[in-house]
């Protein structure tokens, strides 16, 4: 049996279902923007596009990491979370309540999968191999 330091994780280990929840749901929205700064180019303005391409492939390799378990993702997405609750409230005083409600589910979402207990084991460092 090879010998694994704390950092590293087996190459079986497989993330709780709620931490693989928040990777897919990031895998998907990072496609999206990405697709959408794609079909932007061909039709849209230039610099919308190529805002959305490079945070596409941010969105996407957040859940790369998110699935595999860095300490640092967890608390990136909670800081988005953070942000996305913030602005959300912004929206609700500035437009009203049907577009501060959307806004603000995703990172509530987010901010619960990757609390519980099990996410929090996931993304622990000290974590046993």
């Amino acid at each position: 049996m090879p010998v694994v330091s704390s950092l590293e994780r087996p190459a079986h280990a497989t993330p709780p279902g709620t931490v693989l929840a928040a990777a897919i749901l990031l895998y998907v929205g990072g496609g999206l923007t990405a697709l959408a700064a794609v079909v932007g180019l061909a039709r849209g303005p230039l610099l919308v596009s190529l805002i959305y391409l490079p945070l596409g492939a941010l969105y996407l390799a957040l859940g790369r990491a998110v699935q595999t378990g860095r300490p640092w993702a967890r608390v990136a997405v909670l800081v988005l979370c953070g942000l996305g609750i913030a602005f959300a409230l912004v929206r609700l005083v500035a437009s009203g309540p049907a577009e501060a409600l959307s806004g603000l589910a995703w990172p509530v979402v987010y901010a619960i999968l990757v609390n519980t207990e099990s996410a929090r084991a996931w993304f622990r460092q000290d974590r046993p191999a």
